[in-house]
């Protein structure tokens, strides 16, 4: 087993190294930018927030000296070659020096005018890092868990402070939606498929059909309508304004109601299958003819076998919920993962998308190998070795 945990790991290293990698790639290469929401920036200005967010090379003085032959050069220049001379400084003794461009790319800020006395070392110009510059910077970084900060919260909080706030959130909900649908789900599967074709059986997979065609966005105003607006029972209000810390049981209900019913079909389904199949089997058959009655066939024998496509589609299906849901959290006021997901996308909060992406594929690839190790136990068929 301690190979094949070990090897699962590896395989997991590999699938988070290419989801980063083709998020770092989709977000840089689609159409707009981090700074674009923003009004119109001094040059010095914007050179500061592309430095603060490590999506800059800064250009220094290595000498003392006088500014001349300033390059012409506006804001966002078209592409300059590698070499170009953006200043010369020419100090009071020795040879003057260039400030060249390192690599192709445009200019941020030219920080200097011709006749500018300036001392060693300080900042003539800033210029973005080539994209794949970028990449190998940052993957350095997450590599010890070091995913920046925020663009949206303008540097003042780390996407590690955002993360730490927002997963307990997001995890209390998703664990709640998850007992919830299976309270309801498991022995409604076994329902049906041990009344298979009868009135038990149609009532439930109507009901599931129902429920599967009915979304999150139509269920929870109506849950809040009746229960909530009308009889009263459970605030009404968002989050933010109802608790501090979601302490009190009567501000989880909805929501976790919410997103659990949109969980309950597919567990019902996946039970009612799994019971149909091994209720059938050859060895049941035997079980019955040995005398025993069906409460124990069902409890002893019936039982692992009926809800293993269950316990495979939980690693995604946990994964799925605990991280929340995004018209659930939004409709309740819930600052969870969710949140911290979209919104960034759409401002292109790099740094801020790349680590919900992270704990996204973590949680996913975690649960998965917890599912793999559970399912050897329950089916004596499959082994880690």
């Amino acid at each position: 087993m301690l190979r094949f945990i070990l090897g699962r790991l590896f395989s997991s290293l590999v699938v988070l190294w290419v989801l980063v990698t083709l998020s770092f790639f989709l977000m840089r290469f689609a159409p707009g930018g981090p700074f674009d929401a923003d009004k119109k920036l001094p040059a010095a200005v914007e050179a500061n927030k592309w430095m603060r967010f490590s999506m800059g090379v800064e250009l220094t003085a290595r000498v003392a000296g006088t500014i001349s032959q300033r390059a012409t050069v506006t804001e966002k220049v078209t592409e300059l070659a590698s070499g170009t001379t953006l200043a010369v400084i020419t100090p009071e003794s020795g040879p003057p020096q260039k400030i060249t461009m390192p690599f192709d790319g445009q200019v941020v800020a030219l920080k200097v005018n011709d006749g500018d006395k300036v001392e060693a070392g300080a900042s003539i110009a800033v210029i973005p890092k080539p994209v794949f510059r970028q990449y190998l910077d940052s993957i350095g970084a997450y590599l010890t868990l070091d995913f920046g900060v925020t663009i949206t919260s303008d540097g003042q909080r780390t996407v590690n402070e955002e993360l730490m706030r927002a997963l307990p959130i997001s995890l209390t909900l998703g664990g709640f939606a998850m007992f919830f649908a299976l309270l309801l789900g498991v022995p409604a599967g076994l329902i049906a498929g041990l009344r298979h074709n009868s009135w038990l059986d149609h009532s439930v997979m109507s009901a599931s059909m129902v429920g599967i065609s009915i979304p999150t966005m139509v269920s929870g105003p109506i849950l809040i309508s009746l229960f909530a607006l009308g009889l009263g029972w459970f605030p009404a209000q968002k989050w933010e304004a109802a608790t501090a810390d979601w302490s009190t049981w009567q501000h989880r209900v909805l929501p976790v109601i919410t997103l659990g019913l949109a969980y309950v079909p597919t567990i019902a389904r996946l039970t009612r299958g799994g019971m149909l199949e091994v209720i059938r089997s050859d060895w049941i058959r035997t079980a019955r003819a040995k005398g025993l009655t069906d409460g124990t066939i069902v409890r002893r024998h019936a039982m692992k076998g009926a809800i293993l496509p269950l316990v495979s589609w939980l690693g995604p299906g946990m994964a799925s919920i605990i991280t929340g849901s995004v018209v659930v959290e939004s409709l309740f006021g819930i600052p969870g993962l969710a949140e911290n997901f979209v919104k960034p996308a759409l401002n292109r909060d790099y740094p801020m998308v790349i680590g919900v992406v992270v704990v996204y594929a973590a949680i996913l690839v975690l649960l998965n190998l917890v599912v793999d190790i559970v399912y050897t136990f329950l089916d004596p068929r499959v082994s880690l070795d």
